[in-house]
């Protein structure tokens, strides 16, 4: 009996792409069992489907295998009524569209060509009712607005530019403004982006004011004269203030926050962060993050009405194996705005839609006003002990600093690791890499004293603060590290030496 394993969304979504390059010269799918095992142990197959749908506007490389799995984890009536719904949306692209009236002819014995014709009568028809009703819906359902953002990339470069112009021809105000200002600020660089900074300009919405005057915080310099040229154009249309927290307190006041968990850091810089709200019908809105210290907000995927007991099955799978730390919303909050600094203007339309459930939300001081002292060696070493120490190590790939390294040590005897380590410390952790670390540690201090354990955030502040023992912790790191390659090698010989040496 096969173990169930059940991955996070972020997994899943890795696991769909693993299959699409694994499968893509294959017709004959069912011959393949093998490659949809992991896929198939999943208790909660709606995760599946919501990510193959988005599949379908991203131009797949491999539309025959998307089919079948839809077919394979979605239940007939559901894909029945989701392909007609992309049929009949005129959001939705031609491709789309014609993907989803080809599988809807293999499943639904109802359909007829007649019934579908009248939805691809009008491909340029853009703008309509039906689009006035996905912006309305966009302003409290960052899911539709993702939705939409989703179609824009699978759209070529011009049919992007044309598609922003017709919808600013016909609306304005807030409603526009909140389905572009995530354009804007992830794809700033582009002909895109460019396009939708000029039309917020042309707004007059109070979202727009905002959105632009806080991107001058990060935003590359040489798009500054034009981003002030467009705030210049929102005043003179009489929008002066940034009434904007106000816009979406008064969106927010029906849910209040429900759980705010973070994980330490891991040997990667990487954190999984989940932040949710419940609302006033119970419905949660959950959001899971996935932040590094080296670029800051890497991924986003949310559910804008899932149930509690959903809620709490998707944060066991997320955390799996890895302890949650539950935060003060304010604490996380500005977490997440230090990830957005790393990030500039690279941050995932995703997160820019859900970040918006934090509006109402105070961000508060990560400070530490601690005077630093000199660690004991008990301390020292309880610190090297810590929970989180655990996933403090570098993988063989790490950089190519580290590989370098790792190359170089085949030529030592075990009882010289100490003395290679001593001399190629400094080559593995160079200035930025050691200034990256070094800020991890001022970090998870700040998560240990939010989360209690103030006597583990004074010795890793102390730490912080000195220079002989971060030396020493980092050589720790690389002893662990070292463990850990030559464990995943399967070299008895060299981890047994090793255990004779730093483990007893």
């Amino acid at each position: 009996m096969v173990e169930q394993f059940e991955l996070n969304p972020f997994e899943i979504k890795t696991e769909i792409a693993n299959l699409l390059t694994k499968l893509c010269d294959v017709k004959d799918f069912e011959n393949y069992e093998i490659h949809y095992r992991i896929l198939d142990m999943q208790s909660d197959k709606s995760i599946i489907v919501k990510l193959l749908f988005k599949e379908i506007n991203s131009l797949p490389q491999n539309p025959d295998l998307i089919k079948f799995l839809l077919k394979r984890y979605c239940p007939q009536k559901e894909l029945i009524e989701r392909l007609w719904n992309i049929i009949k949306n005129n959001m939705a692209s031609n491709n789309a569209k014609i993907f989803a009236l080809d599988l809807l002819r293999d499943i639904d014995t109802n359909w007829s060509y007649e019934e579908c014709d009248q939805y691809f009568e009008n491909p340029n028809e853009l703008v309509t009712a039906d689009t006035k009703k996905i912006l309305d819906n966009a302003i409290l359902n960052p899911e539709v607005q993702i939705d939409f953002l989703d179609f824009l990339s699978s759209l070529p470069d011009n049919d992007k530019i044309v598609l922003l112009e017709s919808l600013s021809d016909d609306y304005s105000n807030d409603e526009l403004a909140n389905m572009l200002i995530p354009v804007f600020l992830s794809m700033s660089d582009t002909e895109t982006g460019k396009t939708a900074l000029n039309i917020l300009g042309n707004s007059k919405s109070q979202l727009a004011y905002h959105a632009l005057n806080t991107s001058l915080g990060f935003i590359d310099d040489k798009l500054k004269p034009l981003i002030n040229k467009n705030l210049s154009i929102l005043k003179l249309s009489g929008i002066r203030e940034d009434n904007s927290l106000e816009f979406y307190k008064e969106l927010l006041k029906d849910s209040k926050p429900y759980k705010f968990c973070i994980t330490y850091p891991d040997g990667q810089g990487n954190q999984a962060v989940i932040i949710s709200r419940i609302k006033k019908s119970g419905k949660i809105q959950f959001v899971a993050i996935v932040i590094d210290d080296y670029k800051g907000i890497r991924d986003c995927f949310g559910f804008n009405e899932i149930s509690k007991f959903e809620c709490n099955a998707i944060i066991e799978r997320f955390y799996r194996g890895q302890r949650a730390i539950e935060l003060e919303p304010g604490v996380l909050k500005s977490i997440l705005e230090y990830s957005e600094k790393l990030s500039g203007c690279k941050v995932p339309y995703e997160y820019i839609c859900w970040k918006n459930l934090l509006a109402d939300i105070e961000p508060a001081s990560l400070q530490l006003n601690y005077k630093p002292t000199h660690l004991s060696n008990k301390d020292f070493e309880d610190v090297l002990k810590y929970d989180f120490t655990d996933f403090w190590f570098l993988n063989s790939n790490y950089s190519d600093e580290y590989e370098t390294f790792l190359k170089n040590l085949e030529n030592v005897q075990p009882e010289d690791f100490d003395k290679f380590i001593d001399n190629n410390l400094e080559k593995v952790f160079f200035e930025d890499e050691y200034n990256i670390w070094h800020e991890r540690i001022l970090h998870t201090a700040i998560l240990k004293y939010f989360s209690g354990n103030e006597k583990a955030a004074k010795n890793l502040y102390s730490l912080y603060n000195d220079k002989t023992l971060v030396h020493d912790f980092f050589k720790n790191i690389l002893r662990k590290s070292i463990y850990e390659y030559y464990f995943a090698k399967n070299d008895k010989e060299k981890v047994k030496a090793i255990e004779e040496m730093w483990v007893k």
